[in-house]
């Protein structure tokens, strides 16, 4: 790469070629040519109306402009989920595809930033995406950059642990929800949560195959037995989880359930417990989970409806971010008010 700075006026042979370094400005300071252009014969009124100097990039054979390196980059980048938008002032946006749970590599995003004028900046990992949104942006810091920067970067992408590309789209798998509620509430409260429940099922794709209100101590656990039967996700909610006693959990682990944890890391939800009753997780949720606008359980849903297990690493991991004030609203989807909110 060259540089030159170039006295007005100056002949098309001069500049034609190059790429400009700073705006060409009227009389008035508007841009007639941005920056980053590279110029042709069709700029020769812009140059001619300029009483400013030319700043100018000469490419030499390798090198790779703005856009063409923005573009490559972006490509290395996306993957399954991912769409590659056009240049914008030199920035290439990468958008969601489809609704889902944007999966970023982190190790590999630090790798490519620490490479020279390499610069993406993305959404964090495991944010809840509408399509269309943005998930990230990539652009180099020079005017221009040498081939063998962008193809290392490419080679590094190709190397990460999703695939081959550091950021993709993980589509939700539809599932079918079902609840028990252990407690006693008023017909409007049932209404409330139930319309709740839907709304959530419905945002990842799936459904509510049954709600029951089971009274009893018996009926309670053979609710739980029906609901794992023709749902892939039991809830089981109102219960006292914070008592070692508490029938249902005691139930259900005499009927064989085994138990994957007692208490989330993460509040509100940090007194939940998960059991799995066969093949099917089942959630006990207290009762200050039914109607709250974010709580572990959305969290839970999140990874579920991923198609991801609820194991103990997983689950050990929600600390980091367990606080789940509205500063961690972005980790739960929108319903279909405002996000976080039923």
């Amino acid at each position: 790469m060259r540089l030159e700075i170039l006295d007005a006026p100056v002949e098309a042979e001069g500049w034609v070629g190059a790429v400009l370094c700073r705006d060409i400005l009227d009389g008035d300071g508007h841009a007639l040519v941005a920056k980053g252009r590279r110029l042709s014969e069709a700029d020769a009124a812009a140059v001619a109306a300029s009483a400013d100097e030319l700043h100018l990039l000469w490419l030499d054979p390798g090198d790779v402009d703005e856009d063409s390196a923005a573009v490559r980059l972006a490509d290395a980048i996306a993957g399954s989920g991912v769409n590659v938008q056009r240049p914008v002032e030199s920035q290439v946006r990468l958008t969601a595809s489809r609704r889902g749970l944007a999966r970023l590599d982190t190790a590999a995003l630090v790798t490519l930033n620490s490479l020279e004028g390499i610069t993406v900046f993305t959404v964090p990992d495991g944010m809840p995406a509408e399509r269309g949104a943005t998930l990230a942006g990539v652009k180099i810091t020079p005017l221009a950059i040498p081939e063998a920067v962008i193809a290392e970067a490419e080679r590094l992408a190709a190397m990460g642990k999703l695939g081959g590309h550091p950021l993709s789209v993980q589509s939700f798998v539809p599932l079918r929800l079902a609840a028990v509620v252990r407690q006693r509430i008023s017909d409007d409260a049932r209404r409330r949560f139930e319309d709740s429940l839907r709304a959530r099922a419905a945002w990842f794709g799936g459904s509510v195959a049954s709600v029951e209100y089971p009274s009893g101590r018996v009926a309670a656990v053979d609710a739980v037995r029906r609901a794992a039967e023709v749902a892939d996700l039991v809830l089981v909610v109102g219960v006292a989880s914070v008592d070692p006693l508490e029938s249902t959990w005691t139930d259900l682990i005499a009927a064989g359930a085994s138990v994957i944890r007692r208490g989330l890391p993460v509040h509100p939800g940090s007194s939940y417990w998960l059991v799995k009753l066969g093949a099917v997780p089942v959630i006990g949720v207290a009762s200050c989970g039914m109607l709250s606008r974010r709580s572990a359980l959305d969290l839970l849903l999140l990874r579920c409806f991923a198609g991801d297990a609820l194991d103990r690493a997983f689950l050990a991991g929600l600390g980091e971010g367990g606080l789940l004030g509205p500063d961690q609203a972005w980790r739960i989807p929108n319903y279909g008010g405002r996000r976080g909110e039923q």
